[in-house]
């Protein structure tokens, strides 16, 4: 009876394809796939909030020009000549744009920070408003090496008067 029992087991072996050396073989692949998956996943959803954070800090930077561009100041109003930026317009310590960026950083829980607001003109003589913003993150599932990242935009808002076909000073 042993005898018909070891047989068996050979034959079943032989049928299977396996031996005793192919024992947790799958087990390896099974960990190795699980590895190189979670790799993957930390690339994918990190990536895309990297993509997300770019996106914020283009939409903080145009916000914070827009608000420093609409800072007019009331005498060029008044004289009837071209209006110009008010001169604190882009003041770092109590300016719309820092205002703004400190008050959507506290508002979303994003860490903002403006990083220059220059005042300008175009070549048409139109007054505009230049600001950069840095954006930073955390990566939501940490790895070595990456602890943080930090993102920078920059835009531009123009003071003109017209329709978005017609654009001229005002």
């Amino acid at each position: 009876m042993r005898r018909v029992r070891q047989v068996r087991r050979m034959s079943s072996r032989k049928d299977r394809g396996s031996s005793p050396r192919d024992r947790g073989s799958v087990s390896l692949w099974v960990v190795m796939f699980a590895f190189i998956t979670m790799i993957l996943l930390t690339l994918v959803v990190d990536g895309g909030q990297l993509m997300i954070t770019k996106s914020r800090a283009a939409d903080i930077a145009e916000q914070a020009a827009r608000a420093s561009a609409d800072d007019i100041a009331p005498a060029s109003l008044r004289s009837g000549g071209q209006p110009q930026l008010a001169g604190d317009a882009c003041d770092l310590q109590n300016g719309p744009a820092v205002s703004l960026v400190q008050d959507y950083g506290n508002g979303v829980g994003v860490n903002a920070k403006l990083e220059g607001c220059q005042p300008g003109t175009d070549v048409e003589g139109t007054p505009d408003v230049t600001v950069q913003v840095q954006v930073s993150m955390q990566p939501i599932i940490p790895a070595p090496g990456f602890t943080g990242l930090s993102v920078t935009a920059t835009e531009t808002a123009y003071l003109a008067c017209g329709s978005a076909d017609q654009v001229t000073a005002c």
